[in-house]
């Protein structure tokens, strides 16, 4: 285990012990402790939960510790790896928008649109394409929530939910679409995060 891997799981095992009222997550965190690996998907894929868990659970200070923590991570075109970052970059960016640290919340914006223009002509277009089909809504869970609802499968729509609280802070991160608007898109934010701290 690396130096850097030692440092983060110990920062791990700190917010386990700020949650006590929180059982599960204090649970994570100190799995997390054990066995964080920045090389593996499921690690990260974890630790991102964790942080959005944190965000819902009304802790910005631990979850933007949490997000830190996957960051430092640059793009190896890996999107197995890259996929939780850039959710956690997301999170990153609300966050520190919302402490008014404007200069580190547009880095985080830049670090994930950076990925989109990487490559040749052919490359870059559908990369570009990709992230065009994205900030229009292509990947939201709104059909999925509403069916998840119907059925009255409980579990089922608060996974959703937390699946779209990424999707719609990435999209108002990188400043929305003409089909959804930074406006919309909080409204949609503060709707699910209503939603998620009701249950």
């Amino acid at each position: 285990m690396t130096e850097g891997a030692e440092t983060k799981r110990a920062v791990f095992a700190e917010i386990a012990n700020q949650l006590r009222a929180h059982p599960k997550e204090a649970r994570l965190a100190a799995s997390l402790a054990k066995h964080f690996k920045d090389t593996t998907a499921v690690s990260l894929q974890r630790a991102s939960h964790l942080a959005y868990r944190l965000y819902v659970l009304e802790q910005p200070g631990l979850s933007l510790q949490v997000c830190q923590l996957l960051n430092d991570n640059t793009f190896k075109n890996n999107y197995n790896l890259w996929t939780w970052v850039e959710l956690t970059l997301a999170l990153e960016w609300k966050l520190r928008a919302q402490l008014g640290q404007e200069p580190r919340a547009h880095a985080c914006a830049a670090a994930i649109r950076a990925t989109y223009e990487l490559g040749d002509g052919g490359a870059q277009a559908q990369r570009l394409r990709t992230l065009g089909f994205v900030l229009a809504g292509g990947l939201l869970y709104d059909d999925q929530i509403a069916e998840a609802e119907r059925v009255k499968d409980t579990q089922a729509a608060t996974s959703y939910r937390m699946a779209q609280l990424g999707r719609l802070l990435f999209m108002q991160a990188l400043g929305g679409s003409t089909a959804i608007p930074v406006a919309e898109l909080e409204q949609q934010l503060v709707l699910q995060l209503h939603k998620l701290r009701s249950v």
